[in-house]
């Protein structure tokens, strides 16, 4: 490609193309159902076997484009140190359920007691799994 392009053009457009990458992945990891189980998350609706091939088809066209465009473009790749994604994410499941805890949702209307002890419990006890997975990533 030109040369033309400054260290700014190039950050925004690898900035861009991020987006576009990550969204491929996730659509991708829908189609081959390699997605990890979650208790409050449900994918509904469908497509039909020729779709989902179709769509496969232009993900994995659209991934072969992305990887020449970024070598034509010498984009950097964005670089992730796990350690810290997988600290980061353990802080917001350690945020999210301290702000779930009754003395903290008592704003939201009387909750019988012996509702808030059982809410508080099942806090608590993922609060301890938080913590100790807190610990685990800081070390």
């Amino acid at each position: 490609m030109d040369d033309g392009l400054s260290d700014n053009h190039r950050r925004v457009i690898a900035s861009g193309i991020l987006i576009v990458d990550a969204a491929a992945v996730r659509m991708l990891d829908l189609l081959e159902d390699r997605n990890s189980p979650a208790a409050m998350k449900t994918i509904e609706g469908s497509v039909t076997e020729s779709e989902r091939e179709q769509i496969r088809a232009g993900l994995l066209q659209l991934q072969t484009l992305i990887t020449a465009f970024v070598r034509k473009c010498d984009l950097q790749p964005s670089k992730r140190n796990l350690r810290r994604i997988l600290a980061s994410d353990v802080s917001q499941i350690w945020v999210a359920l301290e702000d779930t805890r009754p003395a903290r949702i008592r704003g939201y209307g009387a909750m019988p007691i012996s509702s808030a002890e059982s809410l508080e419990a099942d806090l608590q006890e993922m609060l301890l799994l938080a913590n100790r997975l807190r610990a685990l990533l800081s070390s």
